[in-house]
């Protein structure tokens, strides 16, 4: 993977205000990936916004990793329901047309 398409952790941490640890959880816990580039730990750019948005809760709500993982799967759900949407409603529109 080329390293314009990564951010260290550390950077990560130092620019969000969250601790190393944190980011360790969310990759045991399978919520994200992580790359490791010449002995440094990366975060490719897709997952940056992901983490970013699970860095806040856990920093701004206080939201501890467990529930972290509740509100994750809560949001993929909400993702996956809102394509399904727009889906159903791309049908809906060539029956509507007739």
């Amino acid at each position: 993977m080329k390293t314009e398409h990564v951010i260290t952790v550390h950077d990560f941490c130092i620019y969000n205000d969250v601790e190393y640890a944190f980011i360790d959880h969310l990759q045991e816990a399978g919520i994200i990936e992580v790359t490791i580039i010449n002995e440094t730990t990366c975060i490719p750019v897709p997952e940056i916004q992901k983490i970013e948005r699970l860095a806040r809760l856990h920093t701004q709500l206080e939201v501890n990793t467990p529930g972290i993982l509740v509100i994750d799967g809560l949001l993929d759900k909400v993702d996956n329901m809102r394509q399904e949407i727009a889906e159903l409603r791309t049908r809906l529109r060539l029956y509507e047309d007739r």
